[in-house]
């Protein structure tokens, strides 16, 4: 063979060894940075990352579980474990199809210069974790991306917290799609009274306060913490359920369009209402979700009466924005528990946070319930990832 045969057997076009890149992991791609200064520059360049991101997703699109997909552990609120999944149903139990493996993951050093921190959300790979180092100053914030080891610290926010003062502060954590942009609300109230409202852009690099336009019944939630629920994104807009009077019980559905940074609210099904403000033998919790990408509503009731007994309720809007179109799927009896949900998965299984309400200290444990045939795995679950070189090209990213 001729040096002219070799020397084009030797070339591949660009968009060949792009698609070949693409199918490659986040700890892989890293390596290939530095093959060459054009794959460096390739993997580096926004459209390979959203390509790369796009591709994940097709696979694993908002809480749904899938082969090969990856969740997140938080053990202690110290430690990070990364646990990737094998064939259609996830479980820990042997004799059930599936399986998972367990990675630790390495923490960024300035996890570990503090007292301790906690998990906002994950969005596209994109970790959004709150961190006490000082109780006088409050939480800092960060965005970190575990895969390729980067993270951004976020700026103090205009209004700083003293959690001497009894500072109630909850933290949220969104993707904009019309700007490809992170963003984290931050709401925080004192003795039933919403003092400060502001949001964070990745994109911008700084807070916006935003209270003057945030619903006044914020601060509400206070009395009742537990109201305060998981949230679940639905049409570009966080969802989350909270008191909407101080020292009441009526409940409403809290929506933020993460993009145009607007604040609306949706309505809780009426018979949910009722047994809430009426029924005072029924203990009645709520829990925000998402089913087939409406927006859909837990309710996990227990009845005191001879014996307690509770009771999960699916509740699904099927008309965004009308009350009257909220439909009770599916009931589900079960004792001793308490939830909060997750999602589904790509089974139609019902996936749970547990927490065992009679066996101190609580562990935290997931939950797969299948609403037709009643079946029920579990495992010690967090929250649902998927790999991304999001932060890769951040000109603010820190790596370790």
């Amino acid at each position: 063979m001729d040096s002219t045969s070799s020397s084009k057997l030797t070339y591949i076009p660009e968009e060949i060894v792009r698609e070949i890149l693409l199918r490659l992991p986040a700890k892989s791609l890293i390596r290939c940075t530095a093959v060459c200064k054009s794959w460096s520059f390739l993997i580096k360049r926004c459209n390979f990352i959203d390509a790369h991101l796009s591709r994940k997703l097709s696979f694993q699109s908002n809480h749904q579980i899938v082969d090969g997909c990856q969740l997140l552990l938080l053990e202690n609120h110290t430690k990070f474990n990364l646990l990737s999944c094998y064939g259609d149903i996830l479980s820990l139990n042997p004799a059930l199809p599936g399986g998972a493996a367990v990675t630790e993951l390495m923490n960024p050093p300035i996890l570990n210069e503090n007292t301790g921190f906690a998990m906002v959300q994950t969005r596209n790979g994109l970790v959004c974790l709150t961190c006490t180092k000082d109780h006088k100053a409050g939480d800092d914030i960060f965005i970190w991306n575990p895969s390729i080891r980067r993270y951004v610290g976020l700026p103090r926010p205009n209004f700083i917290v003293n959690l001497k003062n009894y500072n109630i502060v909850h933290h949220f954590f969104g993707y904009d799609s019309h700007t490809n942009d992170y963003k984290v609300l931050r709401c925080v109230s004192d003795n039933f009274t919403l003092v400060a409202v502001e949001i964070y852009s990745l994109a911008r690099g700084s807070w916006k306060t935003l209270t003057t336009s945030a619903p006044t019944y914020f601060g509400f939630d206070v009395a009742a913490d537990w109201l305060f629920s998981y949230w679940a994104v639905v049409n570009d807009a966080l969802h989350w359920v909270q008191l909407r009077e101080r020292r009441g019980k009526n409940l409403v559905i809290v929506s933020f369009d993460i993009s145009t940074e607007l604040f609306g609210e949706l309505m809780i099904p009426q018979d949910v209402s009722v047994r809430i403000i009426e029924y005072p033998n029924v203990d009645c919790h709520v829990w925000i979700s998402k089913h087939k990408g409406s927006v859909a509503l837990v309710e996990c009731s227990t009845m005191f009466i001879a014996s307690s007994q509770t009771q999960l309720h699916l509740w699904v809007m099927e008309e965004y924005g009308v009350v009257e179109s909220w439909t009770k799927l599916y009931t589900y009896s079960r004792a001793q528990y308490s939830f909060f949900s997750l999602g589904f998965n790509v089974n139609r299984e019902h996936v749970f946070m547990l927490d065992f309400r009679k066996t101190p200290p609580s562990p935290s444990l997931m939950n797969f319930y299948n609403w037709q045939n009643q079946r029920t795995d579990r495992g010690d679950i967090m929250d649902f990832f998927v790999e991304s070189l999001v932060l890769l090209g951040h000109p603010n990213a820190i790596s370790y």
